[in-house]
This record gives structure tokens, sequence and C-alpha cells, in this order.
């Protein structure tokens, strides 16, 4: 019978086998475990929605297993890319993956893994997806993010960035080019719109744009007083990078 922090997790990660390492000190070990299901275990470690930590039966007693803050120190001790992951013998076929988000970053691996090799298509100058332009570096450091996209690169994944799907490269140009399967992983880089009168008004921008400006050039313009509408992550996040970047009130 799984534990419920184990099917709490969409990646069905091994939770209590990993914790039990890390409460060993065994931080090699305990990546080993983590990485038999997925490629990115310093960037879980900061930005998991961390559902795992909501089903610990430690709840019915006091507080929950910090079980994100481990999964982080696990990867702060013991260099992921230093991990030996078996790999199939590779296969001839070749999969073409568009965009290199957790989707796509983690689809390669998964692949490689299986012996097929991928190229990652990436319209950014730099590969990350949502992990490097929509998350401010204050709460994933750009240099943890670089690290464990080396993990899938290592294992001999290709990403081409500033190659975006579009009138110069179609679905159709890629498996004329031999691809046996195309992997779309384009992430969801646009906001939602309220359809409010003033919507369109000087100084009104949507949160994943200004994320990604902050992201990608350090800075952004917020004026004194910043509305931010909504309170997910993305609402916070903005909050603090406005903050950061001088803006005296924020609500």
């Amino acid at each position: 019978d799984k534990a419920p922090c184990r099917l709490a997790c969409p990646a069905g990660l091994n939770v209590q086998g990993y914790v039990q390492m890390v409460k060993e000190g065994k931080y090699k070990e305990a990546l080993e475990i983590i990485m038999e299901d997925l490629p990115l275990p310093g960037v879980l470690g900061r930005v998991c929605p961390h559902g795992c930590e909501d089903a610990c039966r430690r709840c019915d007693v006091d507080q929950p297993i910090a079980i994100r803050d481990l999964k982080r120190l696990a990867a702060d001790q013991f260099d992921a890319r230093e991990i030996e992951i078996e790999c199939a013998p590779e296969r001839a076929e070749k999969v073409a993956i568009i965009g290199s988000g957790p989707a796509g970053l983690s689809a390669a691996y998964q692949l490689a893994r299986r012996g097929i090799k991928s190229v990652i298509y990436e319209a950014f100058s730099q590969p990350g997806g949502m992990l490097r332009v929509g998350i401010p570096d204050h709460r994933l450091p750009p240099a943890v993010l670089d690290q464990e996209i080396e993990v899938i690169t290592n294992m001999g994944v290709e990403i081409k960035t500033n190659t975006p799907l579009g009138p110069d490269l179609t679905v159709d140009d890629l498996f004329d080019q031999g691809y046996k399967a195309v992997y779309l992983a384009l992430g969801a880089h646009k906001g939602i719109t309220l359809g409010v009168p003033g919507e369109q008004a000087e100084g009104v921008r949507q949160g994943v744009d200004f994320l990604r400006e902050v992201n990608l050039s350090g800075k952004a313009k917020v004026g004194k007083h910043v509305a931010i509408v909504g309170g997910g992550n993305v609402a916070i996040d903005v909050a603090r990078s406005a903050v950061r970047l001088g803006a005296e009130s924020v609500q």
C-alpha cells in the first residue's frame, strides 16, 4: 500500500525512500531515488507546490514532514550531474521536443533513459521555459536550473535555442527531417484577460509578461504603487519582484 504522500505526488515519487536517506545523511542515495522519476531535484526542492506535505500523516499529530526542503537539501549536498543514470542501448529513432520547460526537459530525460535521443527546440535564448522566465531568481537561482539542465544535455540531448515553432519550422518540417515523433511542450505563457474597461491602459500588465521581462533583462518599470489582481504564485512572485525593483507599496 503506497503512503499518502506518494499518492499525492503528481510524479509518484518514492517520498519515504528519499526522506529516509536524507535522515541518514545519504544525499547521493536520496538523489538516486528521486531521479528514478524526475531529473530536476534542486528545482523542485524550491518551487514544487508540495501536495505531499498536505497529505502527510504527520499532519494528524502536529506538522507535516518538510518533504520539499529535504529534497532541496539532498540536491544542495550532492551534485545531480554526478548521479549515474542507467540508459538503455541507443535506438535509431529520434524525437523532436518543442519547448524546454519542465515538461520538455522531463520528456527528453525519460526518452534518453530508454535509449531514444531527442532534440529540444526552444523559442527563447535560454532553456528552462517558465522555470527560467516565470519564476524570479530569488526563488529559483539560475545556477540551480543550469546545473540540472546539464543533467539532461549530458545524456546526449541537444537543445536548440532561438528556434521557435512557426512559419520557419513546422511539425511537418520536423517529420520531414526524419523525427519519428514530435512532443509539444509549449507551456502556457499568456495570462488570462479580465475583460474589464481600462485593461489596455498604460501601466496595466500581465503578471507572466512582467516576470518574463524581469527574468530576461533584470529590470522592469514598476512605478511607485503597484496593485496586483490575483493571489496565486504568480501574484506573489510579481509582488516580491516589484518591491525588489523599488516599488514603495504593493497591494
